[in-house]
């Protein structure tokens, strides 16, 4: 289980009511959401009319200059989903706003399956109904983090490890368990427990369970609950056969000392280059840096001087690498202007930065204009996919998006233009009246009001028609990534579109053959996601989520049945069985 809290939005963006109805999946009538509900508000069951109530709350309180909708994301595993129920999700929320502070506030809450994960959407307000103050939880990523690993080993669900250094000590812990728990296992005493520990480098502490923390201030607040290690450092098995748990009264001498992973190393990662990858299935521009930075080396070490390093990283890489505020990046020279492609210098290490560069070749100088020759690479955001089947859908794929640009690039100047002309019409017509002898200044104050009226008037309606415009074109080629693309045709029956999203999951030759659930499909429908797991769900509401490499139901009876025959399909009968 993992809980995020999504990032806030400009006070000016704050919209409630659109992230309540997305939760709800109002758009698509609810195709991706399990169920949906409203906590504490006076409208009770009545989802629709929360949100109102909601709005007006927010409303009531203007001296606030922040947001006032707080978004959490909570994450399960996909075979989490058959060991809750729908009553398990609600009581887990529940816990979450007591954590955060929430418990009195509005909050409007939904479980989504529409991705390998299901996870859980809780729109909060802020505001509180009835003292209107705002409320803002903190260092509540901690809070969260130590609610799941209760959670999981309440409802006996997966444990996840959770973030980076968190993550780096479980590791370590894990790896030394062979020594560790026989060493626990042969403690007489509570300071013999302590001596133990403190051989590792680890600081043993108990308050509700016992846990684990390193003795370094780097990794203050990062801490392992014993029971997520083995069930021999629960709390209630130590204090029954120790006594009451005992803090440490003497200093042990540390044999080995945890180090979490250097910021350096943890700096090298382009989150965002990695979210944009995950999502769209093509390589970033951060991603083509990196796989071609050998050439960047060579480039660097036979320059002398910047516009060497800038001829050669043209040449060979069609890049190069200019100011950007107080810093500089490697810019992509196929595309020019606003969405130029472009990463900062240090993604490639901090031998890269810009300080470094101009202490080997002096002040930064931007590339001259005029190309010697053609580049021998240049970036295109190929996809990441491997798979054979690959080459005749991503043809496809080109011709498609690069009619939807050119589509949506039309109607943008064609907007632009219409706006201007009405703009100047207006103006126009202001002005007469205003310089008009012949009017009295209440006649012109009159006029010019309703002039202001009806061009108000007339730019909501080019903002329909336009939006109209858009809608169209975006229904005659619905997808705006390669991602979008593979999973509408595997959603419509293609397995090489299907093989090809799988290729990037697994690396194995073994596709689909043939449709799985040819005769097994009437009634049902399903979907594919960004790994090529898909989810069908039956007429009676029960969920099958095929991974590949198992198959998980939900507990409903008839989508059990389904599954098991998936799995006798899949894997014969003797596996199946096995499974």
């Amino acid at each position: 289980m993992i809980s995020t809290k999504q990032p806030s939005p400009k006070p000016k963006n704050d919209n409630y009511a659109r992230l309540a109805n997305y939760i709800a999946d109002a758009s698509h009538e609810g195709e991706k959401c399990l169920m949906a509900w409203s906590a504490e508000c006076m409208a009770g069951d009545d989802y629709q009319l929360g949100i109102s109530e909601v709005l007006a709350t927010q409303a009531c309180n203007e001296r606030t200059k922040k947001e006032k909708t707080y978004h959490l994301i909570v994450s399960f595993r996909p075979e989490d989903e058959e060991k809750l129920s729908k009553e398990d999700f609600k009581k887990i929320e529940k816990r979450f706003a007591e954590v955060l502070g929430f418990e009195e506030h509005q909050r409007h809450c939904g479980v989504h399956t529409n991705t390998a994960n299901p996870h859980m959407h809780v729109a909060y307000n802020m505001i509180h109904p009835k003292k209107k103050i705002r409320h803002a939880p903190y260092y509540d990523y901690w809070k969260r983090d130590e609610l799941c690993r209760k959670l999981e080993q309440e409802y006996k669900i997966a444990i996840d490890p959770g973030r980076k250094q968190r993550h780096d000590l479980h590791q370590y812990i894990s790896g030394r368990k062979k020594t560790i728990l026989p060493a626990v296992a042969a403690a007489r005493t509570w300071e013999d427990v302590h001596a133990s520990m403190a051989a590792y480098g680890l600081l043993l502490t108990c308050k509700d369970e016992v846990q684990l923390a390193p003795f370094e201030k780097s990794s203050s607040g990062c801490r392992i609950v014993g029971h997520e290690i083995h069930t021999s450092l629960n709390k209630n098995e130590l204090e029954e056969r120790l006594g009451t748990f005992q803090a440490k009264k003497k200093f042990y001498p540390a044999l080995e000392t945890f180090a979490p992973s250097k910021p350096k190393e943890r700096g090298q990662k382009n989150e965002k280059a990695v979210a944009l990858e995950a999502y769209t299935g093509q390589e970033s521009f951060d991603g083509y840096l990196k796989r071609h930075k050998e050439i960047i080396d060579m480039a660097r070490e036979s320059s002398s001087s910047w516009q060497e390093l800038q001829s050669a990283l043209q040449d060979e890489l069609n890049i190069t690498i200019k100011e950007r505020g107080r810093g500089a990046v490697f810019a992509d020279l196929t595309i020019r202007g606003k969405n130029q492609p472009h990463a900062k210098l240090s993604s490639l290490g901090r031998e890269y930065s810009r300080a470094r560069l101009e202490a080997e070749f002096g002040t930064l100088k931007k590339l001259e204009e005029g190309r010697q020759g053609k580049p021998k690479r240049q970036y295109s955001s190929k996809p990441l996919h491997r798979d054979p089947e690959r080459g005749e859908l991503y043809q496809e794929y080109k011709v498609g998006i690069e009619k939807r640009k050119r589509l949506f690039d039309e109607q943008k100047k064609q907007r632009e233009q219409e706006i201007r002309e009405q703009k100047l019409k207006w103006k126009i017509k202001i002005k007469k009246y205003r310089i008009d002898s012949t009017l009295s200044w209440k006649e012109k104050r009159y006029l010019v009001n309703a002039a202001k009226a009806e061009q108000l008037r007339h730019e909501e309606l080019l903002k329909k028609k336009f939006a109209s415009q858009r809608t169209k074109i975006k229904e005659e080629i619905p997808y705006g990534n390669w991602n979008d693309f593979l999973r509408q045709k595997a959603e419509a029956g293609n397995m090489a579109a299907l093989a090809v999203l799988q290729s990037s999951k697994i690396k194995e030759k073994a596709v689909y053959k043939e449709r799985p659930v040819v005769k097994l499909l009437e009634g049902m429908t399903y979907t594919v996601d960004n790994e090529g797991n898909i989810t069908y769900r039956l007429k009676d509401g029960g969920v099958v989520r095929d991974t590949r490499k198992e198959i998980i139901a939900n507990k409903d009876n008839e989508a059990r049945k389904f599954a098991e025959k998936l799995r006798l399909r899949r894997f014969g009968k003797n596996k199946a069985q096995a499974r």
